[in-house]
């Protein structure tokens, strides 16, 4: 068993980046996924013990296809938020 391991989705849409669900140690938070949404990209924050470094990785979950749109939205909002 992890020491810790707590993550966030974050949704990219014609908006901005929108809070998704959310895990931490102690609970889970559903949110439901935007309907307008061009990807989602899951925050992770993992430490297998702790005596270990913490592990942070942005990984894209979904992404609907459409490159240019994508490219355009994070070019306009950046990045997903990289915290939890």
């Amino acid at each position: 068993m992890s020491a810790s391991n707590e993550w966030t989705e974050w949704h990219l849409t014609p908006l901005g980046w929108v809070r998704g669900d959310t895990k931490t140690d102690f609970a889970k938070t559903d949110k439901p996924i935007p309907e307008n949404r061009v990807q989602t990209v899951e925050h992770r924050e993992f430490l297998s013990s702790s005596f270990s470094k913490l592990e942070v990785t942005n990984d894209i979950i979904w992404s609907c296809g459409d490159e240019g749109l994508i490219a355009a939205l994070r070019a306009k909002f950046g990045d997903a938020p990289s915290r939890l």
